[in-house]
């Protein structure tokens, strides 16, 4: 791992992954709907086809490699990275008995898919766990990493132009920035964070230096560990939330930064704020360009 200096590129690398889990019961409104289905993730990972970043994927799945690699044909072939690993291979995924266990427990609540699929909530912890592989084993050396779900971009995926992820506006250094999903609050107990499915931040985006992330990530791994030994687990937003909780007894070393318009629906808007702000530069540099072939 290296700490930044002048030498490292400015860009942000992005990192995502894609292990198949079949249909998960999610974004069906009122028990109505497909749920989320391998289609769908492959329709919402067309976008990263048009992500001017240097990007890190790992997957099990040799079709969803093809389609990365085929998508990001254009860039310059040392801009991706596809990473071939079994599931099998990762701690995360070799916590699943002891959540299945933790699920198993009579009256644990029952949030499908965050407190019923273990394998969901071991696919949540293998974010942290592959933001750390590629700082640990220098991927990219570029000053910012972010990790990027599959599906944060999916409002746009009809769009057609490329952009690049930017460290967005006013970003503190010495933090790690998350899409702000409600007040924080520090009277909650770990159990009841888990019981009212309670989200602080949304996972789906986090960014910040690797020096910085490395230590973060550890320090979520380790109170994964804990929550587990204590009988209780859920998916990477409620690990958070309890990770900064004054009564948690693994103090996080690293403080978050939330982007948030308090609306209590921006899971997605720190990418979204990013994406905006090259939006409005493209717009300013189109009327420009404009402007000069009116008068010249």
């Amino acid at each position: 791992m290296v700490a930044e200096s002048a030498h490292m590129s400015p860009e942000v690398t992005l990192v995502t992954a894609y292990f198949n889990l079949g249909k998960l019961n999610k974004g069906r409104k009122f028990g109505i709907g497909p749920g989320y289905t391998p289609e769908k993730y492959k329709r919402w990972m067309s976008v990263f086809g048009r992500l001017d970043n240097p990007l890190v994927v790992f997957t099990d799945s040799h079709d969803i490699a093809e389609m990365f690699s085929q998508m990001r044909a254009h860039f310059r072939y040392d801009r991706t990275k596809i990473v071939h690993i079994n599931r099998t291979e990762l701690y995360s995924f070799s916590l699943a008995p002891r959540i299945k266990e933790v699920f198993s427990q009579p009256g644990y609540p029952a949030y499908d898919p965050n407190t019923v699929n273990e394998n969901y909530s071991c696919v949540m912890h293998a974010k942290f766990e592959l933001v750390a592989k590629v700082i640990k084993e220098e991927m990219f050396h570029t000053r910012y990493v972010s990790w990027l779900d599959i599906g944060l971009y999916r409002a746009v995926i009809d769009e057609q132009y490329i952009f690049p992820v930017r460290v967005p506006a006013g970003f503190d250094h010495d933090k790690v920035a998350y899409s702000g999903q409600s007040v924080f609050d520090s009277s909650l107990s770990p159990y009841q964070v888990i019981v009212e499915d309670k989200a602080w931040v949304g996972g789906a985006m986090f960014l910040g230096r690797p020096e910085v992330l490395y230590v973060y990530t550890q320090d979520y791994l380790n109170a994964v560990e804990k929550l587990i030994s204590e009988g209780m687990m859920s998916t990477d937003q409620q690990v958070i939330y309890i990770m900064y909780q004054p009564s948690f007894a693994l103090k996080p070393r690293v403080e978050i930064q939330t982007y948030t318009t308090f609306s209590t629906d921006d899971w997605f808007f720190l990418g979204y704020t990013i994406k905006e702000s090259w939006d409005y530069h493209l717009r300013n540099a189109v009327s420009i360009l404009k402007f000069l072939q009116y008068i010249l």
